[in-house]
């Protein structure tokens, strides 16, 4: 039964609550109404991705992948297979390439640049420290992404493709994390302080920056540009969700536990137009890759296959998806 015809089966019924009422139907018509429009929303909610980008790990080393899907679970297929390992893989749509860090050198990683063709076409290597976590602008040559340091210290900055180095965001002596745009001169990072991670929202002009949230730990922030939407992970104690941060009618900041972990939800991201989030979740002693509809809430598992670990999952629109494809043929 397709949603229509479930929408339609919740009219009718509804339609005859009033006559059931002196028959003592009521509460059971009510929960049957209540069953199938949460089956219509799952329905709905149930759209899989055509495809999703990931780093996975095997036999202690990392590549680059993509899981299409296939039946009832999917089909794997590797994009890259170097003796270096590789992380924080992540498309870039106004380009056409994937952007990853590469291990260089033992302990030593830098930033790629990789075609549709699945070719190396851009490499950066920093003399300072190690790159990583890149941030492709949407509107823009420039790239975020960040620098570690030998002293464990980690810097933020933003590169411009292809010429540029690393140019850092110093603020206060204060170490940054994972960063994410909000416009052309406004991104979103966290600061680790005294009290632990803050979130904070950078002006590029003014080199200002506001802590937005604070308490905790605080990182990993994401922003959707379609929607305007922002996400972000929050860990207090032993537990971690992915919270959505937004102003209230007095344009106050506040946020909201999106996921309601009880465990460990990290790693988000949303998929092109918004409407997707996709997590990486401790569930039963092992993370799983979950997609969840942001508009209904329901949620579904995605069996990325077997690795020891998979490293920030995204979603990529059926175009990009059919070009990687093309490309590795």
């Amino acid at each position: 039964m397709n949603t229509a015809m479930l929408l339609l089966e919740c009219r009718l019924w509804y339609s005859s609550f009033y006559s059931q009422a002196r028959r003592g139907k009521v509460k059971i018509r009510l929960l049957l109404v209540i069953t199938l429009l949460a089956l219509a929303v799952g329905v709905s909610a149930q759209e899989i991705p055509a495809g999703i980008l990931f780093v996975g790990v095997r036999n202690e080393t990392s590549d680059i992948y993509l899981w299409q899907p296939d039946g009832d679970s999917g089909v794997v297929t590797a994009l890259t297979k170097t003796p270096q390992k590789e992380g924080n893989a992540c498309w870039w749509p106004r380009k056409g390439l994937i952007l990853a860090s590469r291990e260089f050198s033992e302990n030593h990683y830098g930033l790629v640049a990789i075609n549709d063709s699945l070719e190396t076409i851009w490499q950066l290597e920093d003399p300072l420290g190690s790159l990583g976590w890149p941030v492709p602008s949407p509107w823009d040559d420039r790239i975020l992404c960040v620098r570690g340091m030998s002293d464990g210290f980690v810097q933020t900055g933003v590169v411009s493709f292809p010429d540029g180095g690393f140019e850092p965001f110093e603020f206060q002596g204060l170490a940054g994390g994972q960063l994410s745009w909000l416009s052309p001169d406004r991104v979103m990072l966290s600061r680790v302080t005294a009290e632990g991670f803050v979130l904070t929202h950078r002006d590029l002009n003014a080199g200002n920056e506001e802590a937005i949230v604070s308490g905790g730990q605080n990182w990993q922030s994401h922003a959707n540009q379609k929607s305007g939407r922002m996400y972000f992970v929050r860990r207090v104690g032993q537990i971690s969700s992915i919270f959505e941060l937004f102003k209230d009618t007095q344009s106050r900041w506040q946020y909201e536990n999106l996921t309601n972990a009880r465990t460990y939800d990290w790693q988000p991201a949303t998929s092109p137009d918004g409407s997707t989030l996709i997590y990486r979740s401790l569930r039963d002693g092992r993370f799983a890759t979950i997609i969840r509809d942001l508009a209904g809430g329901a949620e579904k598992q995605v069996d990325l296959g077997d690795f020891a670990q998979v490293f920030f999952p995204t979603i990529l629109e059926p175009a990009d998806v059919e070009r990687l494809i093309a490309g590795r043929e």
